[in-house]
């Protein structure tokens, strides 16, 4: 990421109101001078080829109109300056990893519902997160659309490299955010003299930043508590595709709190 060259940020969009706060939320996050692309993938399992019946073209029409309304209405609501619009083909998790990659964007803004295999998350939201090449920030339906001044980033008691939590450096400088380097324990009295201190001192130089204990049940329990206890107004984590986020991810459903979950979540991409 280059901070010379103005954000890439992803939107993929079903034209739906959820789409559409999670896309106004990412204007209020990154500023109306990124570059936003609404993207809609096209997908029928029922199809070998997007193209293989006579009635696809019309399809493919329908959804071109749909996403250029989309944008129009994106950029009258949030005066973003720099808008494309992308139709895809494929499932979209796989259609937004290839073109996240071509594009060599930035990030990826999502809207966060429905009762997927997530607890955090829709189904959807979920598979995009798993193979994304580039971080992916879920914003639940209640977000609020409000600057943000405290970030809780959870610590999964492993290394980070400092280009892992590029963007997050970013959001904290363009907000004057303060960052919350949060250790995860089940014990009440985890100890924030964490050995990891010293790289999340080192890789957040210069970003107002703290360390704090969190406790819960299980992780999902904690960043929710703590988040709430500490005011933040953005959860972020590391996504290594193993450790924290087995939890997150888990196949059990808990249905309430991925209804009532307010807290929009950066998952920062660490590949191995």
């Amino acid at each position: 990421m280059s901070s010379s060259l103005p954000l890439r940020i992803l939107l993929p969009t079903d034209m739906s109101m959820h789409a559409m706060h999670a896309a106004i939320y990412a204007v209020k996050l990154f500023g109306q001078k990124a570059i936003y692309s609404l993207v809609y993938a096209h997908f029928d399992g029922g199809l070998s080829m997007p193209m293989d019946i006579p009635y696809a073209p019309e399809m493919m029409a329908t959804q071109r109109d749909g996403l250029a309304t989309a944008a129009k209405r994106f950029v009258e609501m949030t005066g973003a300056r720099n808008v494309e619009q992308h139709l895809l083909f494929g499932a979209l998790p796989t259609a937004l990893k290839s073109f996240a990659e071509d594009t060599e964007a930035d990030a990826i803004v999502m809207g966060r519902r429905g009762e997927g295999a997530s607890r955090f998350f829709g189904s959807n939201t979920t598979d995009v997160i798993k193979s994304s090449p580039v971080p992916v920030l879920a914003v639940p339906e209640k977000a609020r659309l409000q600057a943000v001044q405290r970030i809780l980033l959870a610590d999964d008691h492993d290394t980070v490299r400092p280009e892992t939590l590029a963007l997050l450096r970013s959001i904290a400088e363009e907000h004057d955010a303060e960052v919350l380097v949060a250790h995860y324990s089940t014990a009440v009295d985890s100890d924030t003299k964490h050995w990891s201190n010293a790289q999340y001192d080192a890789a957040l130089k210069g970003i107002p930043h703290a360390f704090i204990g969190m406790h819960g049940k299980d992780v999902i329990d904690g960043l929710e508590r703590t988040a709430v206890k500490r005011k933040a107004d953005l959860i972020a984590v590391v996504h290594r595709h193993t450790g924290l986020l087995d939890g997150i991810f888990h196949a059990s459903v808990a249905k309430e709190m991925a209804e009532t979950s307010e807290s929009p979540l950066l998952v920062l991409e660490q590949m191995k």
